[in-house]
């Protein structure tokens, strides 16, 4: 029973490494991501928004970064 289980988790590990990860074609380039990041910070500094607005478009900025970070 203990290899059956140890088989089929094995099995998942090595399914999910096919299925999640991203191919080479798919990589994008970092510096992009950092790029992309630096305009929407500017953006959003220079939007003339309250600091409630201001925050949440930086907060934005910041999970877009790391959207596309891990992607990458």
């Amino acid at each position: 029973m203990k290899k059956i289980v140890a088989l089929a988790l094995a099995g998942l590990i090595v399914l999910s490494v096919f299925c999640f990860f991203p191919r080479a074609a798919e990589g994008r380039d970092v510096a992009g991501c950092y790029r992309n990041h630096t305009d929407c910070r500017s953006g959003a500094f220079e939007a003339g928004f309250g600091w409630v607005r201001t925050t949440l478009l930086l907060t934005v900025c910041d999970v877009a970064l790391g959207r596309c970070l891990l992607l990458a």
